[in-house]
Order: structure tokens, then sequence, then C-alpha cells
């Protein structure tokens, strides 16, 4: 499988995310759902790859944040 998604920052939100248990682990956290893209599914047949499907889609989550511990 080949999977190659975009979203586009200025479509994205800014979340302010906190734990359950109050703490918070994530800075600059952005989210949102209109991401765009393909997948193209692949099958092995020896050494070579034979595609099967090529698959259009939108509207994909699309999450990019910064973890601290």
């Amino acid at each position: 499988m080949r999977t190659n998604i975009h979203c586009r920052k200025d479509e994205m939100l800014k979340i302010n995310y906190e734990a359950p248990d109050g703490t918070k682990k994530h800075n600059s956290l952005w989210n949102g759902g209109t991401g765009k893209g393909r997948i193209k599914l692949y099958e092995k047949c020896g050494k070579d790859l034979k595609l099967i499907d090529d698959i259009s889609v939108t509207h994909v989550g699309c999450e990019y944040g910064e973890f601290s511990e």
C-alpha cells in the first residue's frame, strides 16, 4: 500500500488538548478533516508489484503535533 495524503494548514484548527488526568502533553496540536489524496494498493507478483487499486480519498482526518513527556 502506498498512501499520499495532504492537509492544508489553513484549513486545520489549533487544538488545546488536555488529557483526562489533567496533563498537557501536546504542544502545537493541529487537527482537521479536509485531507485529500490517493491510496494505491499493490499485489506482490514475484519480485514485481502489480497495481490492483488506485483510490482517491477526500475528507481525511489529519493530525499533527509535538509530544512532550
